[in-house]
């Protein structure tokens, strides 16, 4: 599955200050709303000079369907299609990609500790919220795309070191 989100793994990686918080935002996992109102941003080489970074992860099976859908809504595309096509493994987009990927890109650029926070603590940093889910399909959940990332919930409000953890879980997506 991994040969599938290169594209993602050679964009742009950003980390951004929000007040005293430095997070990586994930795409739909606020990341419209953390952009919206950060103090500064970090991009690739610049992410060394962060002291420690939270990421917030969203549940999987609901920011899957969450992105299949809004994939859907943004090409107007019947979303039980197109989960057929997801499913066959013919369709990809950093709508759905495991946040687990997410955190690949991340490590490109940094080597240090992150502390893990359900989707909740972002109220802790702002409370933007943009793009609120509109009413949406329910499309059974495509395990090879949350599997790695429900394991990723087990350290919500842990601090772990990056690199151990991208160890730990990659054979997974193999």
């Amino acid at each position: 599955m991994l040969t599938h989100w290169n594209k993602l793994l050679n964009t742009d990686c950003i980390v951004v200050d929000v007040g005293p918080h430095t997070v990586y935002p994930i795409f739909k996992v606020g990341q419209s709303s953390l952009m919206s109102v950060c103090d500064k941003k970090y991009v690739n080489s610049e992410i060394v000079e962060c002291k420690h970074i939270d990421v917030i992860i969203r549940d999987p099976g609901v920011r899957f369907v969450s992105g299949v859908n809004e994939y859907c809504v943004q090409r107007n595309l019947d979303v039980k299609e197109t989960w057929e096509l997801i499913n066959k493994g013919q369709v990809h987009d950093r709508h759905f990609t495991p946040q687990y990927i997410w955190l690949m890109h991340l490590c490109k650029f940094y080597k240090g500790e992150i502390t893990i926070r359900p989707f909740e603590y972002i109220s802790n940093i702002t409370g933007v919220h943009l793009h609120k889910s509109r009413s949406r399909v329910d499309v059974p959940v495509c395990e090879p795309y949350v599997e790695v990332d429900r394991c990723l919930t087990k350290y919500y409000n842990q601090t772990v070191a990056l690199q151990e953890l991208i160890t730990r879980y990659k054979n997974v997506l193999s």
